[in-house]
């Protein structure tokens, strides 16, 4: 072979070298792209909530209420003690560097949805929420919801109810705290033919703790609700009354129930 031949030969076998070489790159950016994607697609989308909570942390206080007064947190001027606990809450969460929408989900998680004022900043929290649930998580449900006693004789004393706790989800439901909004209601938990221990409310400093009961999927529990006219022995009218239960759900993590009465001598 001459040397031209010798020279062709050897320049086709660096360009298969150099094919093969380029071929064998491509194959791997394919694979670790293709990877990359699947391992992607399982990770969860952007937040959908941030368009709605504020650059500001000073905006961020008074998308929440003071629950007992029912006004916007203002850090310049707490109206009572439980919003000057809310307002230390959310300083905290600030000063600890997290984005004001982690602020928000995080309050929400600690004193419920219900603090909110905004309806369409809670329908927002509820779906970021729900994204952020696993498929098979807790579904706590609750029937009815509300109950009216009507007339309550303050001579009569103590009225009750029942209400149905269901685990609609595909894991065990646990319950481990019930709160009340006022010291004349009190509720328990009942399940197999067992009642529970009785809670109040909280901040009166009684309510039983380590407490907990277990609902899988599918099964059923009992709430039951007290009502005791002689708390308020003056008291004459119409009131509201709510029950708290608070759960592994991750989305109905804090579960209100309502009672109305109409107290009479």
């Amino acid at each position: 072979m001459d040397k031209e031949g010798k020279s062709a030969l050897s320049l086709d076998k660096k360009a298969v070298k150099i094919g093969l070489l380029v071929g064998v790159v491509l194959f791997a950016a394919i694979l670790v792209y293709g990877v990359s994607g699947i391992i992607n697609s399982h990770e969860p989308a952007p937040s959908q909530l941030s368009l709605m909570v504020p650059v500001s942390i000073n905006d961020v206080y008074p998308l929440f209420m003071c629950p007992c007064c029912g006004k916007p947190l203002d850090p310049e001027s707490p109206c009572c003690g439980l919003a000057k606990e809310r307002i230390d809450y959310i300083s905290a969460l600030s000063d600890s560097g997290i984005s004001n929408e982690e602020i928000v989900l995080t309050t929400v998680k600690k004193y419920g949805i219900n603090l909110l004022i905004d309806e369409s900043l809670k329908d927002e929290v509820r779906k970021e929420l729900g994204r952020r649930a696993p498929a098979d998580r807790p579904k706590i449900s609750i029937e009815p919801a509300l109950h009216d006693f009507g007339n309550v004789s303050f001579a009569a004393g103590a009225v009750s109810t029942t209400m149905t706790i269901k685990n609609n989800g595909g894991s065990d439901l646990v319950i481990n705290e019930l709160d009340s909004s006022c010291g004349c209601t009190s509720a328990t938990i009942s399940k197999d033919g067992v009642e529970g221990p009785v809670f109040g409310m909280k901040m009166h400093g009684k309510n039983p703790v380590d407490w907990s009961i277990n609902i899988k999927p599918g099964e059923t529990a009992q709430l039951n609700i007290y009502y005791d006219p002689t708390v308020h022995p003056d008291l004459r009218g119409p009131v509201t009354r709510s029950v708290s239960i608070f759960s592994n759900d991750p989305i109905e993590f804090k579960k209100e129930v309502r009672i109305e009465v109409n107290q009479v001598d």
